[in-house]
């Protein structure tokens, strides 16, 4: 497979950057913690919600678009960028004022006010930023765009500690938040211009490219699906803040946590998937149904254990951060949304084939519809189930959206078969996790492995070796099952370093 090297190094190099900036946040958050307390985390957690919708808003769906209209014509790089920017910069002044309006005329305290206000500024770095990527992935130079991610890491690490040491509290992680993005934006613009283009107004056709006209267009069935989109994955948040606090606001933003994290790998996966499977489409459905199918099984086999553990590392997680009864309630909404995973990282693979396939326009109905159903369900839910119930509202929003992504490939020659990738990787890990806790039980019984939790307080030992007996099994019943076979070893060993590969799907 002549793409399989180029997506492995991408994915990892878009790994490195995004999941470093995670573990440095992670490891502030474990500072900020006990100082904010849920109330204070309850404000930031309200504001990233907030800002986020504003920046997806910012974006004007043109990401995977622009990347893909780069890749079909590199010369006009500098002219799409342009058209993109300034319709960007156009949005985001244009729902940066609408947020000032709405938090002003809201019941916010003034340092609520503040946090949106502050953290929306923001939006015009990362959404500079996010045009700069969408370029580097067209030209596979995703390096750069790692590079960048890296030095925000330390930047908001280092920054947000001092200022916390310093007592500047929820403003300090702001702050931070803003030199973050600025150290991105300042380490991979330069390297962009100097390893991607040409950079040029015109192409060697003498073709001028899009108009702003042209990218409003090609952006707005995006812009619709994203915004309705983003809205139910963070206006959970925001209901919470007013339905029940700060305090709720906040127990239930650090449940989330992991969920937000771990999200990140599909969608990694899907952007450096997403060139390969662009040119793929153009020469035959067939190539790219392939690719996508053999995506979405990966993804699966990988994305359900780790599920699966994360569902029984959610204590030891959350009391990582602060020990004591303030968060407790936060374990079980981890423990609820985490399961929302799966069915995210297979609606990533599903919604490039969706690109691929120019059908971007079904985005609008996916994300109308699975908005609609989340505000309700958290309407109903959360005055009854508070928090709980916004964790469930979360995951059957997600798996409806999943379904949808599935219905509007139908009839388009891109839909992949979804039992073998779905199904295989589900029941091979329930099968090697019965076997695991059955021979630990037999063979080692101090370990106390119950078929519905790890040992996690009973030390190391106990987890480790549980852990190791479901890594050794779980490979095995994938091969005794059928899910993984000899052909998907040869896919798997064009990842070596020297292995080529041929250009079939």
């Amino acid at each position: 497979m002549g793409a399989t090297r180029s997506i492995a190094k991408n994915t990892i190099l878009l790994t490195v950057g995004l999941m470093s900036g995670r573990i440095f946040a992670l490891l502030l958050r474990k500072k900020m913690t006990p100082i904010l307390g849920p109330d204070g985390l309850g404000i930031l957690f309200n504001a990233i919600a907030i800002t986020t919708i504003l920046l997806v808003v910012s974006r004007f769906g043109l990401g995977l678009l622009l990347t893909r209209e780069v890749t079909r014509r590199p010369g006009l790089t500098l002219p799409l960028m342009w058209s993109a920017l300034r319709l960007r910069w156009a949005a985001a002044v244009a729902g940066y004022l609408l947020v000032a309006v709405l938090v002003h005329f809201s019941d916010y305290g003034p340092l609520d006010r503040t946090a949106v206000l502050l953290l929306a500024v923001g939006v015009f770095i990362e959404t500079t930023s996010m045009s700069c990527d969408a370029i580097l992935q067209a030209h596979e130079k995703v390096q750069y765009q790692s590079l960048g991610q890296v030095v925000a890491a330390f930047v908001y690490f280092g920054v947000g500690w001092w200022l916390l040491d310093l007592g500047h509290g929820l403003l300090g992680v702001i702050w931070a938040t803003l030199a973050s993005q600025a150290a991105r934006l300042v380490v991979m613009a330069p390297l962009m211009f100097a390893h991607t283009g040409p950079w040029q107004w015109r192409d060697e056709k003498g073709d001028a490219g899009p108009d702003l006209r042209y990218m409003m267009r090609l952006g707005l069935p995006l812009f619709l699906a994203t915004t309705f989109g983003v809205i139910y994955t963070k206006i959970d948040t925001a209901m919470i803040k007013s339905m029940v606090g700060n305090t709720a606001a906040g127990i239930y933003g650090q449940g989330h946590q992991a969920l937000d994290v771990m999200i990140l790998v599909p969608g990694l996966f899907g952007t450096a998937i997403f060139p390969a499977m662009a040119r793929y489409a153009r020469q035959s459905p067939t190539d790219a149904r392939r690719l996508g199918e053999r995506a979405l099984r990966f993804m699966t086999i990988l994305i359900v254990p780790l599920t699966l553990l994360l569902t029984f590392v959610a204590g030891p997680i959350i009391f990582w951060f602060e020990k004591g009864p303030r968060f407790a309630d936060s374990v079980p909404v981890m423990q609820i949304v985490i399961w929302g995973l799966p069915m995210q990282a297979a609606g990533v693979v599903l919604s490039r084939l969706l690109i691929a396939a120019e059908k971007e326009r079904v985005f609008v109905w996916i994300g109308l519809i699975t908005m609609s159903v989340n505000v309700v369900l958290n309407a109903l839910l959360i005055p009854r189930f508070s928090y709980y119930g916004a964790g469930w509202a979360t995951v059957v929003s997600l798996t409806i959206g999943f379904i949808l992504h599935a219905w509007y490939l139908r009839g388009s020659g891109f839909l992949p078969g979804l039992l073998r990738p779905l199904l295989g990787p589900t029941v091979a890990t329930a099968a090697a996790w019965l076997a695991t806790v059955g021979l630990c039980r037999l063979v080692v019984p101090a370990w106390g492995v119950e078929w519905t939790a790890m040992p996690v307080d009973l030390g190391w030992g106990p987890f480790l070796g549980t852990f190791a007996v479901m890594v050794v099994l779980y490979p095995l019943v994938l091969w005794g099952l059928r899910v993984m076979g000899t052909g998907d070893l040869d896919l798997l060993r064009e990842l070596g370093p020297g292995r080529g590969g041929s250009s079939s799907g």
